[in-house]
């Protein structure tokens, strides 16, 4: 159970400030002061890519699932599903996935739909670099929670382990792929 010590309750929510402050200034910093612009290539990512956690979860991390993400090629959005997906009006998501485009982070496949651009390893693109500051100020600060609050950190990990690792906000589920195969939105 979370602690109700406001010591403890401080390391928690400076661990939760440093991940949160340092994710959108990384997004400033690549993308430029515009929250909806971050928010829309997010959302492009969730609405083009299995929710590979839960697959892991039900499958098991192995070489074949290794296989299976790095292979995968993902899928398409539109301008409507993002608008639906982060309620942003389709003229803002219009102009903003545009905007992502000249980034260099989507690419628009035909009139209707967009796709997430794949990565290289050590690709040095804004973008790629993005991704990878974001992931290195997490790992920095969770393992800096684990280290100063491993009984809070083992008791979080449990109920998430308990609640199924329902992994906030969700990427496609397998019925929302199957939708997309149907409608021909296969990247």
């Amino acid at each position: 159970m979370l602690s109700t010590d406001p010591k403890t309750m401080n390391l928690v929510a400076l661990g939760v400030a440093k991940l949160t402050y340092g994710s959108l200034q990384t997004i400033a910093r690549y993308l430029g002061n515009d929250l909806d612009l971050g928010l829309i290539g997010f959302a492009v990512v969730l609405r083009t890519r299995p929710d590979w956690f839960a697959y892991i979860e039900r499958h098991n991390l192995s070489d074949n699932v290794i296989r299976q993400i790095n292979e995968h090629k993902g899928y398409t959005t539109s301008v409507y599903e993002i608008s639906q997906f982060t309620g942003i009006n389709r003229a803002t998501v219009r102009r903003k996935l545009k905007k992502l485009e000249e980034i260099g982070i989507i690419e628009q496949l035909d009139v209707q739909r967009w796709h997430l651009k794949d990565f290289a390893p050590g690709d040095k693109s804004g973008p790629a670099l993005m991704l990878r500051e974001m992931l290195e100020n997490y790992v920095t600060v969770t393992h800096a929670l684990e280290q100063l609050l491993p009984d809070e950190i083992d008791h979080a990990k449990q109920t998430a382990r308990q609640k199924g690792f329902a992994f906030q906000p969700l990427a496609l589920n397998e019925d929302e792929i199957k939708e997309k195969i149907k409608r021909g939105s296969v990247a």
